[in-house]
């Protein structure tokens, strides 16, 4: 049954206000940098190999010839994820919005205010979901909507095994994270950089750090940087304005350390996965695959049969990268 949408209340004409905070701010799945292609159907994606060395002395006639430049077939095939919400429809009359919701034969009717209640907190919820989805998914995972695919960090693990030049520059401890440790952290991921990626500009490159990273960065930044009172109380009372090492902008994830607490957990007593995680790479180097932007319109609507609410929604999404020798990653 489509929704006969009623008019707004009028202002002031409701007995209460509402009050609701939004979810901690993440950035949109698709606004991460990386490479994005919309479609639903498996992918072959196809990276070339790059050329050796080709000169040799010619001392005759004929042709020296050399091998190479080959490709390296990868795949991406979106699995599909149901966000789906609903609530049956006599809690919501017994509700705050009750009062301007109708009963009887114009039952399920509803007004914007609820309209864009779920809407926004829908999506909301949606985007935080595909962003674990995106970086926490294993295939082996227990977690059944993280057990669909690989994400970005079993993706660069499976690179290192497979020697595909992808550089794991090591664990991250909380002592390494301190004020006194954190610069030789950063420069040892620096240092670890194969020569392609070292070649890129800082304006190409991008740290993706977890939460514990990013502000542990910035509490040195705060505390040990610089030569004069002077700037270091700019940056305490200020904040600092842009987050980077060696021009290379760091990108907060902090979703990943609340993901690891809720998904995270080993051991016996469970214990969350040290979260504590570093990526110095190239965005473009990584393709994220969805079905377009359509999981955003969304409809909620009362279904006479069931007596509810329903706001269905399902996105699809699969990840993979292209060159190892642009990635180096710690902690993890």
């Amino acid at each position: 049954m489509a929704n006969a949408v009623t008019s707004m209340p009028e202002n002031n004409s409701l007995g209460y206000e509402i009050f609701y905070t939004r979810l901690v701010e993440n950035p949109p799945v698709q606004g991460l940098g990386f490479n994005f292609i919309e479609g639903q159907a498996k992918k072959d994606l196809y990276f070339n190999e790059t050329f050796g060395l080709l000169a040799s002395a010619k001392t005759a006639c004929g042709w020296t010839k050399k091998e190479g430049g080959g490709f390296i077939k990868k795949s991406i095939d979106p699995q599909e994820y149901d966000f789906t919400v609903g609530q049956c429809y006599t809690p919501i009359l017994k509700s705050i919005f009750g009062d301007k919701l109708p009963n009887g034969h114009k039952r399920g009717e509803l007004y914007p205010e609820i309209i864009n209640y779920i809407t926004e907190g829908q999506l909301d919820a949606t985007n935080r979901d595909l962003l674990y989805i995106l970086f926490l998914s294993d295939k082996q995972s227990t977690e059944p909507f993280l057990s669909k695919i690989d994400g970005v960090y079993k993706k660069l693990l499976e690179g290192v095994a497979d020697n595909d030049g992808t550089v794991d520059a090591g664990a991250i401890t909380d002592t390494d994270l301190l004020p006194d440790n954190m610069m030789a952290t950063m420069k040892r991921v620096w240092d670890a950089q194969p020569r392609k990626l070292r070649r890129k500009t800082a304006a190409e490159k991008k740290f993706y750090v977890t939460g514990t990273v990013y502000y542990a960065y910035e509490n040195f930044l705060q505390t040990k940087t610089g030569n004069t009172s002077i700037l270091q109380t700019n940056f305490v009372t200020d904040g600092v304005a842009k987050i980077a090492y060696n021009g290379v902008e760091l990108i907060n994830l902090d979703f990943v350390d609340e993901g690891l607490v809720l998904y995270g957990q080993s051991g016996s007593p469970a214990s969350t996965i040290n979260p504590n995680r570093i990526i110095l790479t190239v965005p473009s180097n990584h393709t994220l695959q969805m079905d377009g932007s359509g999981y955003t319109m969304i409809d909620p609507q009362y279904i006479l049969a069931n007596d509810e609410v329903l706001s269905p929604l399902t996105a699809m999404l699969d990840y993979q990268y292209g060159f190892g020798d642009l990635n180096v990653f710690a902690g993890f």
